[in-house]
């Protein structure tokens, strides 16, 4: 039987331009076996935007100050009231118990005050879905501590799977807004800033919770490529990041230079 949850959580879709995927990416957040809100967040209204939300019954909330990636992130968390929140993205998919999982484990760990649940994701490339391309063996890898322990409190832990890349898929996040104090998206960073905020998580009192199942689905199309220029920034950003996290600009540059291999 579907448990409804709407009191509790909000799948936020992060609508920009005219996505040919935003209409699938709502009907799986719809399709959901536990229900919860849904509402559409955007800062490029369209008729296009509308008419979906018309079709499917959801309101769009329209954001007068974007202008960043992180503006209309923190729009997004902003306008959920609900002491659960997803940030969905319009190009992804999301499994029917994505929401039923997060539920789950969130209430079985109440009491280990937690921040963020996060899932395994596929990717999907030209239509192909790729289940071990290499970032998400590269994440597999890095959050070996979660297979020991699906809850992980420890802020030594939490910190040392971000340590070498951005180990959690920032799709496939479940956040327990109600623990995570006034938390806001840096929004002048452009690639990293999800990267950054679970860094930055990690410093907090909670716990970080691993659903340890495939339940969410990105899909990369040649609109989301990212161009040469667009990489130099992506380069700086992570050497910036990585020079805050090991406190070395060495070891900062080192790792940036491995990461790059991978673009």
């Amino acid at each position: 039987m579907s448990q409804n949850y709407s009191d509790r959580h909000t799948f936020v879709i992060l609508a920009y331009g005219n996505s040919n995927h935003l209409e699938a990416c709502i009907k799986s957040v719809l399709n959901q076996s536990y229900k919860s809100q849904v509402i559409l967040a955007t800062s490029t209204p369209s008729p296009f935007i509308h008419q979906l939300a018309e079709t499917y019954g959801l309101t769009v909330f329209v954001n007068e100050k974007g202008g960043s990636i992180g503006k209309d992130w923190n729009f997004g968390f902003s306008i959920a009231q609900t002491p659960y929140v997803t940030l969905a993205h319009q190009d992804d998919v999301y499994h029917t118990d994505f929401l039923k999982e997060c539920i789950l484990l969130a209430e079985q760990y109440e009491m280990q005050h937690p921040l963020i649940v996060f899932t395994a994701s596929a990717t999907e490339r030209g239509g192909v879905v790729l289940q071990h391309d290499y970032k998400n063996i590269l994440r597999r890898l890095l959050i070996f501590p979660f297979h020991f322990s699906r809850c992980i409190r420890s802020s030594f832990w939490k910190k040392f799977i971000l340590l070498f890349s951005n180990s959690i898929s920032c799709p496939g996040v479940f956040y327990v807004k109600k623990n995570l104090g006034n938390f806001s998206f840096d929004d002048t960073q452009k690639f990293v800033l999800d990267w950054d905020a679970w860094y930055r998580m990690s410093q907090l009192e909670g716990s970080f919770i691993f659903a340890g199942k495939q339940l969410h689905l990105h899909r990369e199309h040649d609109a989301s490529a990212t161009s040469s220029i667009q990489i130099e920034v992506l380069k700086q950003e992570e050497l910036q990041l990585l020079t805050r996290m090991w406190n070395s600009q060495w070891v900062a540059r080192f790792i940036t230079a491995l990461l790059s291999i991978t673009k």
